[in-house]
């Protein structure tokens, strides 16, 4: 037996530049932050049988992208636009709701750009670009 899930019910805020949250509409794809960990180089000349040291340093959580089906001019596609125009931090939330293993990741990107798809015979989507910024508050969903 497995514990696989799938997406369905997850939930995408974005700071509407009014200080508060406005659920995106028509989600498809969520790409979370990702944390890695910088190497920082820390040889020296004593180095033991001359192999390079590294220690920890700083995380960054990275790229992602969410995906949606695009409805031209609503409050997602309208909202997606200004964060790009006017390069402003903004919070975020993604709520993975499911019973014992719901997640809530809370944090801060900033909307690096926007592409939309209009295909002839298929359904038009749209793509939001982010970069996470400081810290991922990951926050444990209890039904």
């Amino acid at each position: 037996m497995t514990d696989a899930r799938i997406g369905w019910g997850v939930e995408v805020w974005l700071d509407n530049a009014s200080n508060s949250l406005t659920q995106l509409d028509e989600c498809i794809s969520i790409g979370l932050p990702n944390a890695q960990v910088a190497d920082v180089e820390a040889t020296h000349m004593l180095s033991a049988n001359r192999r390079r040291e590294y220690i920890a340093g700083l995380i960054e959580d990275g790229e992602g992208s969410f995906q949606f089906n695009l409805v031209p001019g609503d409050t997602t596609d309208l909202l997606i636009q200004a964060a790009v125009d006017d390069g402003v931090t903004r919070s975020y939330e993604v709520i993975i709701p499911d019973g014992a293993f719901g997640q809530k990741f809370a944090g801060n990107l900033i909307v690096k750009g926007y592409e939309r798809d209009v295909p002839i015979d298929d359904r038009m989507t749209a793509t939001m670009m982010v970069r996470y910024t400081g810290a991922v508050t990951i926050t444990t969903l209890l039904s």
